[in-house]
């Protein structure tokens, strides 16, 4: 297929024939395939622009100097996000990545829009043993630098990159050009809250024997790998914070509202009221009558979401996907797919976890959760009686678009809880705390009066 949104990129630098072979079996799985010659000598180039006079899914990007395989693939970044790509997948131009695993990789990145696919080496017993042992020197800083496990290989160069979070790493550091590209950008990337998921890859070594070709100076680069190393650790000394936060994001929630109660200040703290620029909804208001009443219907929903959660520390959000179900009698469950799988369930109950094997875990005892808990079920059933005493009701419409702002009543750990809407119903909520602590969640694929079998209550609802 040719691809109008993910590409294959592969960094070159006096690779010989292998360039060209390599760049042919892309192409046999993928398209469209760039080339960018990072200042090649030897010629290795002169086949692929060939190559890509005749085949218009071959570009050749050149580098007028030899700077890296970082720099090479920044530049390569940058021609893609120009072009209106959102995904390039990086691979060797020597043929020891696996090209068959192309449309893998590709389908799992389009499975996973904000997350780093990351080729998990599986080396067979070709490989040097002092080439494996060494690799888990790597694992294991990497696994210190993100405060636990996440990353498999930092090494691998097989992997998927969402382009928009890759071109801001390498914006956040003027290194990353050369050998450190690999390990430096997944760290960064990752630090900023992209998700990771690691795929197994088999690949082959080949020996300068077999036509391998490195470029790996042993002083130079290990030196290198040494600054990279107290680098990332030097900013772990301050960042440690903010990591762990993001990890118990991730780990607990998978919950709605576990992220963004644990970014809290202190747990006495109470959300700054915002200024609401929408005019106040007057009891009764017959403009508004028909939205609320839509709102207020009592029938089964389903749609897919995608959960976006900002904290004032961090320059992306963190993103989860999924499947939200909304049953009256029942009460709200949200089947999260990304960055891992859990049932999250809320209703009168209170909030219910569990696991793709079917275990329950109860939601931590904790007066500000139960708050928002009880905000998040009433909104969601709009009781409108309920809601009149509790909040404050304000809000706009443009055409067939409509929003509507919650404000409470009494201070609390929210300023407001807004909906967004149109002719088809609701498409989304957002949790705002302050301008910069939020939680939005838009939804698609909208499904109303959908029937839930009896083997679906019991696997998405509170038994």
């Amino acid at each position: 297929m040719n691809s109008t949104t993910h590409l294959v990129l592969i960094p070159s630098y006096n690779t010989g024939p292998r360039l060209l072979s390599t760049v042919q079996e892309a192409l046999r799985y993928w398209a469209p395939v760039w080339i960018v010659v990072d200042g090649s000598t030897d010629g290795s180039e002169r086949p692929a622009e060939e190559l890509a006079r005749s085949d218009n899914r071959v570009r050749v990007l050149r580098q007028p100097r030899n700077r890296g395989k970082g720099a090479a693939i920044a530049a390569g970044v940058d021609a893609a996000l120009a072009a209106g790509f959102t995904h390039a997948l990086a691979m060797d131009s020597d043929g020891q990545h696996p090209a068959d695993l192309i449309p893998q990789f590709m389908a799992v990145a389009a499975q996973n829009p904000p997350a780093m696919i990351l080729g998990r080496p599986i080396f067979g017993p070709e490989a040097p043993m002092a080439r494996r042992q060494g690799r888990k020197l790597s694992v294991a800083m990497v696994r210190l630098e993100i405060l636990g496990p996440g990353i498999d290989d930092p090494l691998f160069g097989f992997r998927v990159y969402p382009l928009a979070a890759l071109h801001q790493a390498l914006r956040n550091t003027l290194w990353a050009r050369g050998f450190d590209f690999d390990q430096e950008v997944i760290v960064r990337m990752f630090w900023a809250g992209t998700p990771a998921v690691n795929v197994p890859a088999p690949c082959r070594y080949l020996s300068k024997a077999d036509g391998g070709v490195s470029h790996f100076n042993y002083l130079r680069d290990n030196v290198l790998l040494v600054w990279l190393q107290l680098r990332l650790l030097g900013q772990l000394s301050w960042r440690w914070p903010w990591i762990l936060q993001l990890r118990r994001a991730r780990r607990g929630a998978l919950v709605l509202l576990l992220g963004l109660l644990a970014a809290l200040a202190t747990p006495a703290s109470r959300a700054a009221p915002l200024t609401n620029p929408d005019p106040e909804i007057a009891a009764h208001d017959a403009h508004w009558a028909p939205i609320l009443q839509q709102l207020g219907q009592r029938e089964n929903r389903q749609s897919q979401f995608e959960e976006r959660r900002y904290f004032p520390f961090r320059l992306v959000p963190v993103v989860l996907t999924g499947t939200v179900r909304i049953a009256p009698e029942h009460g709200l469950s949200l089947e999260y797919q990304q960055p891992d799988y859990r049932i999250v369930i809320v209703d009168g109950g209170g909030l219910l976890m569990r696991d793709r094997s079917g275990r329950d875990q109860a939601a931590p005892n904790d007066p500000h959760l139960t708050q928002a808990i009880s905000a998040l079920v009433s909104i969601l059933s709009f009781d409108q009686r309920q809601i009149e005493e509790h909040y404050v009701l304000h809000g706009s419409q443009a055409g067939a678009d409509w929003r509507i702002s919650l404000v409470p009543k009494t201070a609390g750990d929210w300023s407001a809880i807004v909906l967004h809407g149109d002719a088809g119903g609701l498409s989304g909520i957002e949790l705002v705390r302050s301008k910069s602590l939020r939680i939005t969640i838009a939804l698609s694929a909208s499904q109303a009066g959908v029937s839930f079998s009896p083997a679906e209550i019991a696997r998405y609802f509170r038994p």
